[in-house]
C-alpha cells in the first residue's frame, strides 16, 4: 500500500516524532546563548498549503533542523480562506542552513526574501 509507506516515512521524519532529546542535552542548549531553545526564529515560507508545509518539515526535520508552524490554529478557526497564511519558522542561527537545503530541494521559489 503506497499511502501507507508515505505516511510512515513522513511520521518518521518528523521533528515532533522523534525521541526525546536527552536532559543534559537541553540543559547544555540552555546554557549555550547562541543555541538557546526559546531563541530568534526566521520565517522561512508563507503559504496555505498544507502539504507543501508537511514535505518541507519533513525535510528539514530529516536534516536534523528544528521548525515549527506558526499561526496553525488562527488558520483553522479562520476557515481556510486564505486570510492567514501559515508560517514556517526555524531558528536564526539555523537559518542559512536551511535556505540552501530547500534551494537544492527545488523549493526556492517558496522561500520569503531575505
Amino acid at each position: 500500500m503506497p499511502g501507507a509507506i508515505a505516511t510512515t516515512v513522513a511520521w518518521d521524519a518528523s521533528p515532533c516524532n522523534r525521541p526525546a532529546m536527552p536532559q543534559a542535552r537541553q540543559k547544555a542548549l540552555a546554557r549555550s546563548p547562541g543555541l538557546a531553545l526559546h531563541g530568534r526564529m526566521y520565517e522561512l515560507v508563507r503559504t496555505n498549503d498544507l502539504i507543501l508545509l508537511g514535505a518541507l518539515e519533513a525535510l528539514l526535520g530529516a536534516a536534523d533542523l528544528d521548525c515549527m508552524v506558526a499561526d496553525q490554529h488562527i488558520s483553522a478557526l479562520e476557515g481556510m480562506t486564505g486570510a492567514f497564511p501559515r508560517r514556517l519558522m526555524v531558528r536564526e542561527g539555523d537559518r542559512k542552513r536551511a535556505r540552501a537545503l530547500l534551494i537544492e530541494a527545488g523549493y526556492g521559489a517558496e522561500l520569503r526574501d531575505e
